[in-house]
């Protein structure tokens, strides 16, 4: 079954919602993590997206992707929560696969990654959201135009402006 069929049967049958859990937890768990940068709390974050998604499964149009519905509950508790707790993001970046190198390499790629992180955290929130729900929510252009309700000439043109903003600040890194 596709996700809007899953939706669809929510109504009469209650393990059609669990399929929807099985087949984005990870992913939505991922989207709290990156905002949060707090496994324990994305944990909470992500339980509580679930519960808000079934509570509003009744609002569903299906005018967007599940997937991109399920992100945007995720991403606002996960806002909301760091708001909230006056928890700021301190984890690294997920690391890309594992490379040799040594302690020094491992520092230096530390380094690289908190100032890529404090980059991202400088770039306009117009500029940021749909970089991060490009490159670490793997969303599509399409989704997220349709997610944040933008033209898709705006999200491509955004997310160009925003990777050229970044490309600048890791010059050095080059």
């Amino acid at each position: 079954m596709t996700d809007v069929e899953l939706v669809s049967a929510v109504a009469s049958d209650l393990e059609a919602f669990g399929e929807l859990i099985r087949r984005h937890q990870d992913f939505v768990y991922g989207a709290a993590l990156r905002v949060v940068r707090n496994p324990v709390l994305a944990q909470d974050v992500a339980q509580d997206a679930f519960v808000r998604a079934y509570k509003a499964l009744p609002d569903f149009r299906g005018q967007a992707a599940v997937r991109s519905w399920l992100y945007r509950i995720a991403t606002n508790l996960a806002l909301n929560a760091v708001q909230r707790r006056k928890e700021y993001p301190a984890q690294e970046l997920p690391e890309s696969a594992a490379t040799a190198g040594g302690p020094e390499r491992e520092t230096v790629r530390g380094q690289m990654a908190a100032h890529l992180r404090s980059a991202i955290e400088e770039l306009p929130d117009d500029l940021k959201q749909p970089l991060v729900m490009r490159e670490y929510g793997s969303m599509s252009y399409q989704e997220i135009a349709e997610d944040l309700d933008l033209p898709l000439n705006t999200v491509r043109t955004r997310i160009l402006r925003a990777r050229r903003s970044l490309r600048g600040a890791m010059e050095d890194w080059v």
